[in-house]
């Protein structure tokens, strides 16, 4: 059995970071939120401490005695900005001797920058993570979120029986749940021998036409598939995350240039399987009436 650890969080308030937070404080250890702003409301049960990705002395402040700190990178689309942040993320486990590290890319491994910003830091958080700390480890989903389908520009439309999603309805996809995501980062965080690399996939891989009869069965309505560029993707995200941030994440579904080398198939050694099926997940979402 594990001891309690102390274990710093970013992003402990957002969607990729709450679940972690909660299998940590489950698994009895403790947490550090780092936030900008420690007053600003928390998960029950963890601890607010100031830092700044900006801030090389604030982040190692927050780190100090920490057993093991999870990075998880905001979504920044100016250049200047995102890779800094990542260079500042790993000075300071350095600076404050940090042991263990999980850094959760928050989408599909990069191996190397590709001249978008928050890609680009993902990158170098992934290269240079091992360098900074004694244990380390990186984490990502196999594909995409089943949060997508019940995000604030999906919903309404899941309601009204149809999932728009950029991707082909015949394309095998192992959607993850994001509380699986969290706790296979909340183990690995306190792991006395974790992997350097954890690919996390759903239980089933399925094509459109499955997701549209999951949620079929879930919701207790018939739901098509309805496959769209990324282009209108795109414009169903800007109302909610503003137009920069639609593009960069619309992009992700972008084919690859012509000529361009396909990404490496994940060593099956290396790929982890959560248990939440789509009908499980869809059943426990508070969907539009």
């Amino acid at each position: 059995m594990t001891s309690s650890q102390t274990v710093v969080v970013h992003g402990a308030t957002g969607a990729q970071g709450a679940p972690v937070v909660r299998h940590l404080l489950a698994a009895g250890h403790r947490v550090r939120a780092a936030v900008r702003d420690p007053r600003a409301p928390l998960p029950p049960g963890a601890e607010g401490v100031a830092a700044d990705l900006n801030d090389t002395a604030s982040l190692a402040a927050a780190y100090a005695e920490a057993d093991a700190v999870v990075v998880q990178l905001p979504l920044v689309f100016a250049a200047d900005t995102a890779v800094a942040q990542a260079e500042s993320v790993l000075a300071a486990l350095r600076k404050a001797g940090v042991a263990q590290a999980v850094f959760n890319t928050g989408g599909v491994l990069a191996d190397e920058g590709v001249g978008v910003p928050f890609v680009d830091a993902r990158a170098l958080m992934t290269a240079r993570l091992a360098e900074c700390v004694a244990t380390a480890s990186v984490v990502a989903p196999a594909r995409t979120y089943l949060e997508n389908l019940a995000a604030p520009w999906s919903a309404a439309r899941v309601r009204a029986g149809e999932v728009a999603y950029p991707l082909p309805s015949d394309l095998p996809v192992p959607w993850v749940a994001l509380d699986d995501l969290g706790a296979t980062v909340a183990e690995l965080a306190t792991a006395p021998e974790p992997p350097p690399l954890q690919i996390v996939a759903g239980p089933q891989s399925l094509t459109g036409d499955q997701v549209a009869a999951g949620l079929s069965a879930a919701l207790g309505q018939e739901v098509r598939w309805k496959t769209i560029a990324p282009a209108e993707y795109e414009q169903m995200l800007t109302p909610y995350l503003g137009q920069e941030a639609a593009a960069g994440v619309a992009a992700a579904y972008l084919p690859p240039p012509p000529g361009a080398p396909l990404p490496p198939a994940a060593d099956p050694a290396a790929v982890r399987t959560g248990p939440t099926t789509l009908r499980d997940w869809a059943t426990r979402q508070h969907w539009p009436q």
